[in-house]
């Protein structure tokens, strides 16, 4: 008898999560959903139809994949496990779909079919009906019996994840909200359902062992980047982290921190994450990330959807420049008040009155050397030491004549020009000057212009890929939300 496939997909993960304004709960949330696809919840809501050694395929991101070996028993599998959410997780949605396995079609052709049916199951879904619940106690009841979830991610000992977005923030009232996801990972599931086109049982391994290596490998440049940020605060008296992971479901990460040290943490997770390779298919990581740095009120959904979008502003950034998705990149927003419908409606407040932009964002944070001149200077590179010679100007330059110039690169060029004459900040073009030629990998350039073979520039504006962007706007506009990490090696 031929075998029956099934896939469990949780919907709207994010409307899920991020329903509670409570940051404790959030986490929760997350860690229900990655449970209600685990092998751990599958035995103890269905064992008398479930099996971890027959029926288990993968799980990863909020899904899961299994086999069974007839059509009946996927059928009782499928229901106990959805009644048992709809029962046990008020506003999890667990949308299922079954197909038996076609022989003649290879085992990614059969995966591949399984996912497209899911999809078309939940397109054509017109409302969604959930299980009322008549009577206050009722409800009670099944909150205080609610399984707290833990995350596998712990913090360091001595130390504690903060429970409250004000916590977080200490003093500043900002959190950075920010949001990774991994480059090319449908490539890399292509690659391994090419590579296992014969075999159902060996393409399960190795998805199966590529899935839980992401998971892993994710976690652990997660652990790597709090170690980091416990050695930037192991003075205070305090011991609760500025950081939080919120979701940590395979490649698709999320995790909130205190508003200035927010691109740091993001810059330090996907160094980390370089470093390591997956042990199925042999490939090391590439990520993109996208920070929302807002106020502690601001409507956390809000936020988590815009460092979405900022995430996905990074990756067509690097995918410009690379199609491999070779290069990690980040995008950011400090969000002032200034409510707008999308990151489109946002960056559009971002264009000169000469139609040049003010941002060089996004920006590189690795990237191979071949790729060098393509970037120029937009990489976090320039972006952070730029960011620290401001600071040290700021002791020559008053920060309201900084703030002052800001609109005046809003006009443009020749407005920008005419300012920094007029109010003698020429001292910030020297630190323009200091982050392009002796930042990380411009000491070549230095050297250029000590032996004449270059002439040095001090630029405001600077055209890059045919369009001309502003060197030091991001800077002046992170002056107060941005806090570099001291004695970090990559």
């Amino acid at each position: 008898m031929p075998k029956t496939l099934v896939i469990l997909e949780v919907s709207q993960k994010q409307k899920y999560i991020f329903s509670s304004k409570k940051l404790r709960e959030n986490v929760l949330r997350s860690n229900e959903i990655n449970y209600v696809t685990s092998p751990a919840f599958f035995e103890k809501a269905a064992s008398e139809y479930y099996h971890e050694t027959e029926n288990f395929v993968y799980t990863g991101g909020g899904h899961a994949v299994l086999q069974f070996a007839d059509e009946e028993q996927a059928r009782k599998f499928t229901e106990t496990v959805t009644e048992h959410v709809l029962c046990q997780y008020e506003g999890l949605e667990l949308f299922a779909k079954k197909m038996l396995y076609d022989a003649q079609k290879t085992p990614g052709e059969n995966l591949k079919e399984l996912t497209k049916l899911l999809e078309q199951k939940k397109s054509v879904r017109k409302a969604s009906f959930r299980r009322m619940h008549f009577g206050i106690g009722e409800k009670k009841e099944r909150f205080e019996n609610r399984q707290e979830i833990h995350s596998s991610v712990r913090p360091p000992q001595g130390w504690e994840f903060p429970s409250e977005f004000e916590k977080l923030a200490g003093d500043e009232n900002f959190i950075a909200v920010v949001h990774i996801d991994g480059n090319a990972m449908g490539k890399r599931v292509e690659g391994i359902y090419k590579n296992n086109a014969g075999t159902w049982e060996e393409c399960c391994r190795t998805l199966r062992k590529f899935s839980e290596g992401i998971q892993r490998d994710f976690e652990t440049a997660f652990d790597k980047t709090v170690t980091v940020v416990c050695g930037q605060f192991e003075q205070e008296k305090d011991r609760v982290l500025p950081i939080r992971p919120v979701i940590l479901a395979g490649d698709d990460v999320c995790f909130v921190t205190k508003g200035s040290i927010g691109l740091e943490c993001a810059r330090v997770f996907l160094e980390q994450l370089a470093k390591l390779t997956n042990a199925a298919d042999g490939c090391g990581y590439a990520a993109c990330a996208g920070a929302a740095l807002v106020h502690t009120k601001f409507p956390f959904y809000q936020a988590y959807q815009l460092a979405e979008e900022l995430c996905s502003s990074a990756k067509k950034f690097g995918s410009s420049i690379d199609e491999t998705g070779a290069i990690s990149a980040m995008d950011w927003h400090i969000e002032f008040g200034q409510l707008k419908e999308n990151l489109g409606s946002i960056r559009e407040e971002y264009e000169t009155e000469d139609e040049n932009r003010l941002e060089l964002r996004p920006v590189a944070v690795i990237a191979p050397d071949c790729y060098k001149k393509a970037i120029d200077v937009r990489t976090y590179d320039f972006v952070k030491c730029l960011c620290q010679s401001m600071d040290i100007s700021q002791s020559l330059v008053a920060r309201s004549k900084m703030k002052q110039f800001r609109e005046a690169l809003k006009q443009g060029e020749v407005e920008s020009a005419y300012y920094m004459h007029d109010k003698r900040v020429f001292e910030l073009l020297s630190a323009v000057f200091t982050s392009k030629y002796l930042a990380g990998k411009y000491e070549d350039k230095l050297e250029d212009v000590i032996k004449g073979k270059e002439f040095i520039t001090k630029e405001i504006f600077r055209e890059i890929g045919g369009e001309k962007r502003c060197l030091i706007f991001d800077a002046i506009e992170m002056m107060d939300h941005y806090q570099p990490f001291e004695g970090v090696q990559k």
